[in-house]
């Protein structure tokens, strides 16, 4: 990004994230840059970039493949803001680690003495924090039915059952299982059925 004034040619020396399509601009950079090794070894949310390997050996060559590529590219990393060579991190408001994926601990611990909301802007916000986490929660958008049909109707109405679902979803967010990761040397197997009012699919 570059701009021109009468006093002379500017330009940024780091992404000024202030400015409006910024972010997206910095993610489309790193989704071009790291495009032969998304969803290989490598994952990318705007500047944190996860490697992740199936053992130690590779590890070393997938760090090093990165790291050339961030130089390649003009781009740095802050030594004081990385981790290598961990079995377990938190990223993106999950834990991953290698018996699999599971919710941030402390998102639980802020979302368990959550209080009843009183309005709709406080039920959107615990229904986002428990929505991102839904994958979590087997059967989630029946036991969420009676808090997200008041924002259908966008009409705040407490209910018995609306008290039901809020506290049923905040435990089973506290009794969240650890997602196993999937083993990609296995054939996956899709089923799908499909009706005039609706789309159901498995995945084996």
């Amino acid at each position: 990004m570059s701009f021109r004034t009468h006093e002379g040619h500017y330009e940024f020396l780091v992404m000024p994230f202030g400015l409006k399509n910024a972010p997206a601009t910095f993610q489309a950079l790193m989704n071009t840059v790291f495009k032969p090794y998304l969803h290989r070894f490598v994952l990318v949310f705007f500047d944190d970039i996860l490697v992740y390997s199936p053992d130690a050996t590779q590890h070393q060559r997938h760090l090093a493949t990165v790291l050339q590529t961030l130089q390649e590219h003009q781009l740095y990393a802050n030594k004081d803001k990385c981790e290598f060579g961990q079995t377990q991190l938190a990223y993106l408001g999950y834990v991953i680690s290698d018996q699999g994926v599971e919710v941030d601990e402390s998102k639980i611990e802020a979302m368990l003495p959550w209080p009843q909301p009183k309005n709709l802007k406080q039920l959107r916000s615990f229904l986002g924090l428990t929505g991102y986490y839904r994958k979590f929660i087997a059967g989630y958008a029946t036991i969420a039915r009676p808090l997200t049909d008041q924002m259908k109707r966008d009409h705040f109405g407490w209910t018995e059952n609306a008290t039901a679902s809020f506290e049923l979803l905040k435990r089973s967010l506290a009794q969240a299982p650890i997602l196993a990761m999937p083993n990609f040397n296995k054939d996956f197997i899709m089923e799908t059925d499909a009706s005039s009012f609706g789309l159901g699919v498995v995945l084996l």
